[in-house]
């Protein structure tokens, strides 16, 4: 994964990475604050004090430091521990004694340090002089007995801590920050490796190794019809097909992965926005198991005469029956579905298909089909090679890349033509991106309703040096 795609997950998923980072921060802050203050007093030996020894010294300073670990190791001894606790007069046991204190000595030097821990600044001097003492008594009258080569002394008396020595909060909080970073990165990864939608930043113009041909923004009126966004976004789909091939794409076929991705819905408005550049079009409902056609906005007013595509390829009617001219707009002819059949691939596989098709070639500049998604059974994948170009139609909201993919194979497997992809339902996208030159253009035609007259249009030309 490049530092690109990083960035651009965690940007995708911030809102997931600032709340659990937030979170992961509150818990160690938290638990910081609530573990129990430790304070730590220590107490320095001196071992030496014989005068051999320290003679010694002068001429071998490894001696004093193997002296101080030896009485190092001396210091844990149990019955040291034991005279201490009665001492102190404490009902606690050895191995809590022990547990409390640390022995170490000081490198490169004749010093031991005997450390307590406790809950009290006073607790710990009291327990690190407590055991200092003992152990000093012990070890010189172990010297005095000539058990020991040395006599040791108390250097420097433990003293009361002012702070505790645990927890370490500035310690705790920023292990405990770091921790959460990679913690909250983890759950961003993992969040970005269980999405299976699809994800295309707003500079890219590639999805699934296709080419992305119109990013359709999500409709807020009915059908989509009075919003400039949408119409714009149509016109720019219907440019970007013709510059798809070298070659004309006179019959386009549009289907999708999975159902309700909008396939019905680009199907017309491309018709539309391919009427309102001045060809003639039909529009064919090619899909036989669920007509989609009748909730864009070609289905407002359009009547169905029962006659439809199934009609046609059974051979029951001709195609000037199939064919309805729409009410609302007469260069946009519609080929509705007709009945549904019980096997529709079946029906599709006919020769008559290639004669509609042959037929509306000579009649229409531009013939868009909308067929069955292409998971769903053998339709589309029978028609793929009948058509120009196909129209690969994702829901940019829902839909998921496995369906994408497999549906694109499928597509390959019968050796389609994909002119490109449909990225439908995009959020994000601003009516200023679409609707700049639209306002413009409603703004000329609020102040002048009719078309000019010659002398009108004569006298703009010489206005432009035409």
């Amino acid at each position: 994964m490049s530092i690109e795609q990083i960035a651009s997950t965690l940007w995708r998923h911030r809102a997931l990475f600032l709340i659990s980072l937030f979170l992961c921060v509150g818990a160690v802050v938290a638990a910081t604050l609530s573990l129990p203050k430790t304070y730590k007093a220590t107490a320095t030996l001196y071992v030496g004090i014989n005068k051999e020894v320290d003679a010694a010294l002068a001429f071998d300073t490894n001696l004093g430091e193997q002296l101080a670990r030896t009485y190092t190791t001396l210091a844990s001894n149990p019955n040291v521990a034991d005279e201490v606790l009665d001492r102190l007069g404490d009902d606690t046991t050895r191995s809590e004694l022990l547990r409390h204190v640390s022995f170490a000595p000081v490198e490169r030097t004749q010093l031991l340090e005997i450390s307590a821990e406790e809950s009290s600044p006073a607790a710990a001097e009291r327990l690190a002089n407590t055991y200092a003492t003992v152990f000093v008594e012990r070890v010189n009258e172990k010297f005095r007995q000539g058990e020991t080569q040395s006599e040791i002394s108390v250097n420097e008396a433990a003293a009361a801590p002012l702070e505790p020595a645990k927890p370490n909060p500035p310690l705790y909080i920023g292990l405990g920050a770091m921790l959460s970073l990679l913690v909250a990165f983890g759950l961003v990864l993992l969040r970005s490796r269980l999405d299976d939608g699809i994800r295309v930043r707003p500079e890219e113009d590639h999805v699934l190794d296709h080419p992305v041909v119109a990013r359709i923004p999500v409709m807020t009126s009915k059908h989509g019809e009075d919003s400039a966004r949408v119409k714009d976004a149509f016109r720019l789909l219907r440019t970007n097909v013709d510059f798809a091939s070298e070659d004309r794409t006179q019959v386009l076929l549009v289907t999708s992965p999975s159902p309700v991705e909008g396939k019905s819905t680009v199907s017309a408005q491309l018709a539309m926005a391919a009427m309102a550049d001045g060809e003639k079009v039909v529009l064919v409902e090619a899909d036989l198991r669920r007509p989609g056609l009748g909730h864009t906005i070609v289905g407002d007013g359009l009547q169905h005469t029962g006659a439809g595509l199934t009609n046609y390829l059974v051979g029951a009617v001709d195609i000037d029956r199939s064919v309805v001219s729409h009410p609302r707009w007469p260069a946009l002819d519609v080929v509705r579905s007709g009945p549904l059949p019980p096997n529709p691939a079946s029906l599709l596989r006919s020769g008559r298909l290639d004669e509609l098709i042959d037929e509306l070639r000579l009649r229409y500049d531009r013939i868009v089909i909308d067929t069955s998604p292409i998971s769903v059974g053998a339709d589309a994948a029978v028609m793929v090679s009948r058509v120009d170009g196909v129209l690969y139609v994702l829901d940019a909201s829902s839909t998921k890349r496995s369906l994408a993919v497999a549906g694109l194979s499928q597509l390959e497997t019968a050796r389609a033509r994909i002119l490109g992809m449909v990225l439908n339902r995009v959020s994000g996208l601003t009516e200023d991106s679409y609707g700049y030159y639209q306002e413009e253009f409603h703004i000329e035609a609020a102040a002048r309703p009719s078309e000019p007259s010659a002398e009108e249009a004569e006298a703009g030309r010489r206005r432009i040096g035409v």
